[in-house]
């Protein structure tokens, strides 16, 4: 994984840790408010999701072509 990908998804994912969502929940009056609560919980939960599976992938053929070349003793040529 990049070192910029990596961060994206690390700030990403420790975001969604230090968001009292159920906090917040409870401080709304109006069901117009909860709905749109409701909306912008599940858009920032898919957005990190999509985060995380993006940068998760790009790691996997790096890992495999560094184990590959671990194994074949080419790294030290």
């Amino acid at each position: 994984m990049s070192g910029a990908g990596k961060k994206v998804a690390d700030v990403a994912f420790k975001a969604s840790r230090t968001i009292d969502w159920e906090g917040m929940a409870k401080v709304l009056v109006t069901d117009e408010a909860r709905r749109e609560f409701s909306n912008l919980r599940r858009a920032f939960d898919e957005v990190n999701t999509q985060l995380q599976t993006k940068f998760s992938q790009v790691n996997l053929p790096i890992t495999f072509l560094l184990n590959l070349c671990m194994s074949l003793d080419l790294h030290r040529h």
